[in-house]
């Protein structure tokens, strides 16, 4: 049952809806949504943890906001460049920068391409190099357009 979350549309007209199967190693899609227009700017197969549960730091999927007692989630237009061999490259950094689920704190999360083993720690990892490719250059039209961050939605069937 999916419980309807609050984000005020007018204020973010854009928005990214990450969709995933937890049980399938958290495999699903990334979905940025123009709320304005009704339409949607792009969409990726992406994935989550290694498999395991949102509380199990290193394994599970990055929470669903609704496990965290948030609205949303809200990712950094402006991308860091990082060296860690699982991402080596562009970094889309999730806020709040750390959760607590169930007793227990994670968090670093981040939207990457997927390199070097197939998962991730939590972060939602982009597989394909050609829809990472169209990823970040749909984040720098965010950038020009004068957004610094978009809400993210995080949601499990």
């Amino acid at each position: 049952a999916f419980r309807e979350v609050k984000v005020h549309y007018s204020k973010y007209p854009k928005i990214l809806v990450f969709i995933a199967n937890k049980d399938d190693r958290g495999k699903g899609k990334l979905i940025a949504v123009n709320t304005k227009k009704g339409k949607i700017d792009g969409a990726w197969v992406a994935l989550s943890g290694v498999g395991g549960e949102e509380n199990q730091r290193m394994l599970g999927p990055i929470p669903s906001q609704r496990k965290i007692y948030q609205p949303h989630y809200m990712v950094n237009v402006i991308p860091l460049t990082l060296s860690n061999p699982g991402i080596a490259g562009k970094f889309y950094k999730i806020n709040p920068h750390m959760v607590n689920i169930g007793g227990k704190t994670r968090g670093d999360f981040g939207i990457h391409a997927d390199r070097n083993v197939p998962g991730t720690a939590g972060c939602i990892g982009i597989e394909s190099e050609k829809e990472w490719v169209e990823f970040k250059a749909l984040m720098l039209d965010y950038q020009r357009a004068g957004l610094r961050q978009i809400p993210l939605l995080v949601s499990y069937r």
